[in-house]
């Protein structure tokens, strides 16, 4: 038997808040493809190139400030991937956890780019307009599909929440009804 076999078996009993939060996993993983291919391409480029007869030394000082976030978000949500083909799927712990796990990613990402930003204020550097500083909203390094993953987190983790806290939800499950 191979693995896509269960995992089709399991599919159908998901339901559509499962679907959601594999297709939410997937844009993090999708999000972190990205930035990694980035790092990756700006640790291969590092060295000494010799270009028209100069020495150019090209320095690599590490990843990005969103590159850990971005992995460790994508390694909750494949946590909480892992909570959904689970038979108690919409009660699962596993799932709420990895989800919380990942939206405390992001606020802890957003808190301490705002830490930075405050420091860039008190010395009078403007980082709204500033062309260097990279930033959407307010998440230093993010990008507008960090701010999509965040709002399709925070919206399986108000929905598993739900779906845990709510006893008639539980009667529904129990007759086997897709969730």
């Amino acid at each position: 038997m191979s693995l896509t076999q269960p995992l089709l078996r399991h599919h159908r009993p998901i339901g559509w808040l499962g679907r959601f939060l594999v297709i939410t996993c997937l844009a993090a993983a999708l999000n972190f493809v990205y930035i990694f291919v980035q790092t990756w391409k700006a640790a291969s480029a590092a060295g000494t190139h010799i270009v028209d007869g100069y020495e150019i030394t090209i320095c690599y000082f590490g990843p990005p400030v969103g590159f850990y976030p971005r992995f460790f978000v994508f390694v909750t949500l494949l946590v909480a991937t892992v909570g959904v083909f689970r038979r108690s799927f919409p009660r699962s712990l596993i799932a709420i956890v990895g989800v919380a796990a990942a939206l405390s990613i992001y606020i802890y990402w957003w808190l301490q780019s705002y830490r930075v930003f405050r420091n860039f204020t008190d010395v009078d550097i403007d980082f709204l307009n500033n062309p260097e500083i990279k930033q959407v909203a307010y998440l230093y390094q993010g990008t507008w599909f960090d701010v999509c993953v965040a709002a399709s987190i925070v919206v399986c983790f108000i929905l598993l929440l739900d779906r845990l806290l709510n006893p008639q939800q539980r009667v529904v499950a129990s007759f086997g009804e897709d969730l």
